[in-house]
């Protein structure tokens, strides 16, 4: 009888054991699916030609990509955005520019993937002599490709006509 209650008590605890250790290894799984280093493209790519009225390119004209940075007003409590300028170029002589794509590195994910992003392309071109072009909210924006993640390849190609300055 003794004997029985033994190898009973054995086998309760080999199988609380093993439960764990299963447990464990699901656990490691779901971990993984979560969290894991991925490369996200949260800035599309933008190739584009700057032109004056007559259509002749503009040399050297400064090219910067506008981002936003969001925080929150201590004060009253709401989110405020902070324009800045990123990735700051000049026109080549045939008035082409080009912002590369941008990513950052994301660890936490969703197990499905789930890539609801509309990409937009904002940007800001100076030149002595010509008035500052700025796009306006939503003049660039696409919806992510198929099969692709975020703002991965998506590209903008505008061709911009800077009007001289009075």
């Amino acid at each position: 009888m003794f004997v029985k209650r033994l190898s009973c008590k054995l086998l309760e605890i080999k199988m609380k054991k093993a439960t764990r250790i299963i447990l464990l290894i699901f656990l490691i799984l779901v971990i993984a699916l979560f969290v894991h280093p991925k490369k996200v493209i949260y800035a599309p790519k933008i190739t584009g030609k700057i032109i004056d009225k007559n259509g002749n390119p503009i040399k050297d004209a400064i090219v910067s990509r506008i981002e936003y940075l969001s925080s929150v007003n201590e004060k009253h409590g709401y989110f405020e955005y902070t324009e800045y300028n990123t990735q700051i170029i000049k026109s080549d002589k045939k008035g082409v520019f080009q912002l590369d794509e941008k990513s950052r590195i994301e660890w936490i994910h969703s197990p499905l993937n789930l890539s609801f992003a509309w990409c937009f392309g904002n940007f800001k071109v100076e030149k002595d002599g010509y008035k500052t072009y700025t796009t306006k909210f939503d003049e660039f924006r696409e919806f992510h490709k198929d099969h692709c993640y975020a703002c991965e390849n998506i590209e903008f190609k505008p061709v911009i006509t800077l009007e001289e300055s009075k």
